[in-house]
């Protein structure tokens, strides 16, 4: 992709700019060329305009890292309540579809936030546990899952699918089809029996 041009950006979409630009030098040239002036030019903004709003690498690298996470709950979350019925259910087993989906589609990206760049943040995944947490609540508050613990199934369904998931990228053999299979009934057997 070629540097873009020096561009006039209002500046409340000037952190976006600089994340985008930051994600594509990531992404084509690898987290060691990853460097502030790297991203400067390629956002096409001075390098005191990256600093302003990030002060060191590492917080260029937490923001992306949060961002990614907001935009896969939210594309989740949007899956999950996209068609009828919604159980909740049927709104977990299409929320971790979801999710699923997204890790296959933006492989490349995990792996450089998540694994090759150190990650000092004490729980990147709090919001995918929070919304899973909503959705066993309201199972559990309409009578559909008789759980005494729903803070702890919700934390058991989320390590669950995160280890299944990176077992799976780190053997090479990430099987979407396969995982969504044993998901749903390992969903079925633990919140429904």
């Amino acid at each position: 992709m070629p540097v873009a041009e020096r561009r006039v950006r209002q500046p409340e979409i000037r952190p976006d700019q600089i994340l985008d630009a930051a994600e594509r030098v990531l992404l084509t040239r690898g987290d060691g060329v990853m460097t502030m002036d790297a991203v400067a030019v390629e956002a096409g903004v001075g390098k005191g305009t990256v600093y302003h709003y990030y002060g060191a690498k590492a917080d260029v690298l937490a923001a992306l890292r949060a961002r990614w996470v907001g935009r896969t709950v939210a594309e989740a979350a949007a899956a999950a309540a996209a068609r009828r019925p919604r159980s909740a259910l049927q709104r977990i087993e299409r929320f971790l579809a979801a999710l699923l989906d997204v890790t296959v589609r933006d492989g490349a990206l995990i792996w450089i936030l998540f694994h090759v760049t150190a990650t000092e943040e004490e729980d990147e995944l709090a919001g995918v546990y929070t919304y899973l947490l909503d959705v066993v609540r309201s199972g559990v508050a309409s009578g559909e899952f008789d759980l005494a613990d729903p803070e702890f199934t919700t934390q058991f369904l989320l390590d669950g699918f995160h280890g299944v998931v990176e077992a799976s990228i780190h053997r090479g053999d990430l099987d979407p089809a396969r995982i969504n299979r044993a998901m749903r009934g390992t969903l079925h057997a633990l919140l429904t029996s």
